[in-house]
């Protein structure tokens, strides 16, 4: 067993078979092993809510989601990624936790106006509105991608060398900007907003200032949620909103994609993580085989869901014990993974 794409296939498949697979993943979904299906972003963020939830109530307030999913990836490319979605997912998010009285209103990042400004086109295509009322039940959530996203060679850029550009320093957020109270869940924003940055010398103290001017809390917000972040310009913007505002909020930070964590994340811990697997035969083989789920809910190790006969997932409790703890914030290996399917298959 590896995570091959040859074997774990998804990636290439049209509309009607990322259907099938949908179905298929849903089918086999052991609710009370597993907690909720995320069979689509509202539900996706009802699951995540709870562990992040466990997580808050414990105190901790620097928290990680991964979603691995083509859609929620940034890396996977414009034809790929879903920034809709994955704004979807970090608004139900908030409201889920505005609900549970966890917090009062959340900012929502991604990287910079292009971002923002596509998102809000397709707000208005679809009716969503500018609002984001507790009692709009109307909108379920957006249904995701029950897609591989295998574990990549190659991310992009990443902070190599905290000691070459060190984050300036910066006070302790106080009150945020006054604003008059409403009853949304949270606010879209960006990181740099509509700033150029440049790949040379001048990138670092770019980035800072574009992020002083943009990624600000206002009003009641008492939380961020960082959407994606991954090359060295996220990186810088990521430890300098840390540097701010890490001791004193709550910030969420959904599929990083940075390599190499800074420092200001030594206190992070991974709330929620799903990765989805499933066999095939080969390429032109119509059924699925053997399917596999990884999923994270805090305060629970890493735990691997196998269901070999379609009679639904049960845990793989034989092989290697858990590599991490509740204070990890990165997957299992896919050699881990593979060994506790392998245990598991061992005993049927």
């Amino acid at each position: 067993l590896s995570s091959r794409d040859d074997d774990w296939n998804l990636g290439d498949e049209d509309d009607s078979r990322l259907d099938e697979m949908r179905q298929i993943l849903e089918s086999s979904w052991n609710g009370e092993a597993m907690g909720q299906v995320p069979s689509d972003s509202g539900k996706a963020a009802e699951a995540c809510s709870q562990a992040v939830a466990n997580a808050m109530r414990q105190n901790r307030n620097v928290l990680m989601v991964d979603l691995r999913l083509p859609s929620f990836d940034i890396t996977e490319g414009p034809r790929a990624y879903d920034s809709f979605g994955v704004y979807d997912f970090c608004s139900h998010l908030s409201r889920h936790l505005k609900q549970l009285s966890l917090v009062t209103k959340t900012l929502i990042l991604f990287r910079n106006d292009l971002e923002v400004k596509h998102i809000e086109q397709e707000k208005l295509i679809r009716g969503d509105g500018d609002s984001d009322d507790l009692n709009d039940t109307a909108n379920p959530g957006r249904q995701l991608q029950n897609d591989v996203d295998d574990f990549r060679d190659q991310l992009m850029a990443n902070w190599d060398d905290e000691s070459a550009n060190p984050v300036p320093s910066v006070a302790p957020s106080g009150e945020p900007t006054p604003l008059a109270s409403d009853n949304s869940s949270h606010r879209l924003g960006s990181m740099i907003g509509e700033a150029e940055i440049s790949s040379g010398p001048d990138q670092f103290d770019q980035t800072i200032q574009a992020v002083d001017q943009h990624a600000l809390l206002q009003g009641e917000e008492d939380a961020l949620i960082i959407v994606a972040p991954y090359d060295t310009t996220d990186t810088v913007a990521l430890r300098r909103t840390l540097a701010r505002y890490g001791n004193t909020r709550t910030i969420i930070i959904v599929n990083s994609r940075i390599e190499l964590l800074p420092r200001e994340l030594d206190n992070a811990v991974m709330c929620y993580g799903i990765l989805p697997l499933i066999a095939r035969r080969g390429h032109n083989d119509p059924d699925a085989g053997l399917k596999a789920v990884v999923l994270k809910r805090y305060p629970d190790p890493w735990t691997v869901y196998v269901d070999v006969d379609d009679d639904g997932f049960y845990e793989a409790k034989g092989g290697p014990m858990s590599p991490v703890d509740s204070s990890d914030k990165q997957f299992p290996s896919p050699e881990w993974i593979a060994l506790k399917v392998q245990a598991f298959l061992q005993k049927q």
